[in-house]
């Protein structure tokens, strides 16, 4: 480039910068500023008042809709077929046949801006709102019939085992499932899991998964991070060895018992999804302010231990609940009820079909998952006195 094209060069940009002047940008400034306040607030849409009412009861609207469109299909129908119609339609949105232990109820979402932290991942304080959604559509999914004959589920306590952290942006999907029960509580499973791709499917099919005894026990309160991908804590969060004598007896039992969950109940997902994270909910079903047995719960909404049945055959147990809640057999939401808050105690125990229906196969895995479980719950009540 000669002198004479560069000289002409310098003098063009000095002509511009001349142009640009403080005054010519500040006016840009308020037109900028409103679209970034408007993208951040678009970005944030999850956050949003009422959003999260929404995402927890949107299985409640969706059982609603489909409600009123079985009705609105049912109308010029005679009043005896309507009501078959009606429950053969309560039959098909209940478990009926599902073995308690293997029926699973997906909820997939993923890591957006406002549930993460600066660390880059799905924030320790975003599992507990996000899980609300997954238990309330597992809820709806899990006891149709009980919901209906005006029973809750209030939550007793809830217990994280975080294992590796969840990129943020990225998808994943909470699977609940019944872990154990007892005659009062019944306590939930949920696992946060993430399925691999590409170099993350190739790197775990080559190293060895994470043993139980390398799973940080995190309540919360322990640490700022959840471990790293690889399930090692990452800096920040105190090690067994870093951690004062006083803080580690503050809840031995309950550190044992989230690992025998990781353990003895969250193994490999059958599709060889990675595992994020274990939460043991402790819930109970309540009437009113009565509660009623898990294990009458569960036989009134279809669940069974037997094999070889179906929808169209079902275990012969079920037509006992059907005398108390259908009304082609005589029964009512009304009478369910009354069985409910305690009817059912005049059965006596020999006879009571629920039992019979969930079988002994069910009952032996009852009793070894509840041996991984219990511990939960008198480990934090061991620690309310210290």
């Amino acid at each position: 480039m000669s002198s004479l094209q560069l000289a002409a060069a310098l003098d063009s940009l000095q002509h511009l910068v001349r142009k640009v002047s403080v005054s010519n940008i500040l006016p840009l400034v308020p037109k900028v500023g409103k679209w970034l306040v408007g993208l951040l607030f678009l970005l944030h849409v999850r956050s949003w008042p009422f959003v999260w009412h929404f995402r927890v009861f949107r299985p409640v609207f969706r059982v609603q809709l489909e409600h009123r469109w079985m009705r609105f299909l049912s109308l010029f129908k005679s009043p005896a077929a309507r009501i078959k119609f009606e429950d053969d339609w309560l039959d098909s949105i209940s478990p009926l046949t599902a073995n308690p232990f293997t029926k699973v109820v997906p909820y997939k979402t993923w890591a957006s801006l406002d549930d993460s932290d600066f660390n880059g991942h799905l924030s320790n304080s975003s599992y507990a709102k996000i899980l609300d959604g997954a238990r309330f559509k597992a809820a709806i999914e899990m006891f149709p019939m009980f919901l209906r004959s005006g029973g809750w589920m209030p939550l007793a306590g809830t217990h994280f085992s975080f294992v590796r952290e969840i990129p943020m942006l990225s998808s994943y999907e909470i699977r609940t499932s019944i872990a154990a029960w007892d005659q009062k509580w019944i306590y939930v499973m949920s696992k946060f899991v993430r399925k691999p791709g590409g170099k993350q499917k190739k790197k775990r099919a080559d190293a060895k998964s994470v043993s139980p005894g390398d799973i940080e026990v995190s309540m919360q309160t322990m640490s700022l991070r959840t471990p790293g991908p690889d399930g090692i804590p990452s800096t920040g969060a105190p090690s067994a060895s870093e951690t004062p004598s006083i803080a580690a007896s503050a809840a031995p039992d309950t550190a044992k018992a989230l690992n025998a969950v990781a353990a003895g109940l969250a193994g490999e997902e059958p599709d060889g999804a990675v595992l994020h994270t274990v939460v043991i909910s402790q819930v109970c079903y309540k009437v009113g302010r009565i509660t009623v047995p898990p294990s009458l719960v569960l036989g009134i909404n279809g669940f069974t231990g037997a094999e070889g049945f179906s929808r169209n055959s079902p275990h012969p147990q079920w037509e006992n609940a059907k005398k108390i809640m259908s009304k082609p057999y005589g029964g009512s939401a009304k009478k369910l009820k009354a069985f409910l808050e305690g009817g059912w105690r005049e059965v006596p125990e020999g006879e009571r079909w629920w039992d019979h229906a969930l079988g002994d196969t069910v009952e032996a895995q009852r009793v070894k998952n509840l041996a991984f479980v219990e511990g939960l719950k008198s480990g934090m009540d061991n620690a309310r006195t210290l």
